[in-house]
């Protein structure tokens, strides 16, 4: 009886936390890239209501609204909600891919004019350049809104004012993370 009783509970535990764990998984994802990731969210919306309906539906079983898997779901989203309100996945994912893309901007040849390109530079995947008078910027692929684009901007010694941009958020060192609005 003791096994059919744990074999339940590990059911329980599966049946809610997989969904939750790659709801929470999905939109960390999403918020990887500056801007955050558009499509992907899209994705994560319908994952999460689906996923807080599943909860919902399960607390009416009496043996897991007692079970210690009913607090996973509210914990791990408030966790994935702190972590993607205080830029944790996109700063975290900069900082791995920081030297590669200071060897990157440093490589580029100083130019005025946006070049596309398909680079994967860290973890990150540039699809636009422009280098100027020591300043670079690096629009990342799939980042951003529907009418925004973003990306870094790498500007040694430089003031962030300088760039046409809507909006930057200093990252490290001389690096910004910047998204241009076309609204």
């Amino acid at each position: 009886m003791a096994g059919n009783g744990t074999y339940r509970n590990w059911w329980w535990g599966l049946t809610l936390t997989a969904p939750m764990l790659a709801t929470c998984a999905l939109t960390v994802v999403a918020a990887v890239p500056p801007g955050g990731s558009f499509r992907l969210f899209l994705v994560a919306i319908p994952a999460w209501l689906l996923s807080g309906v599943m909860w919902l539906v399960l607390l009416f079983f009496r043996e897991y609204r007692r079970s210690r898997w009913a607090l996973v779901p509210p914990l791990a989203g408030a966790l994935t909600l702190a972590l993607v309100c205080f830029d944790i996945p996109v700063k975290a994912a900069f900082l791995v891919s920081e030297p590669a893309l200071t060897r990157y901007a440093r490589s580029l040849p100083e130019d005025e004019s946006w070049a596309s390109v398909r680079d994967r530079v860290g973890l990150f995947s540039i699809e636009s350049v422009q280098r100027w008078n020591g300043v670079t910027q690096l629009r990342v692929a799939g980042s951003g809104g529907m009418l925004e684009e973003c990306g870094f901007a790498y500007l040694p010694g430089g003031d962030a004012r300088a760039l046409d941009v809507s909006g930057t958020r200093r990252l490290w060192d001389g690096w910004y993370a910047v998204c241009l609005d076309f609204d």
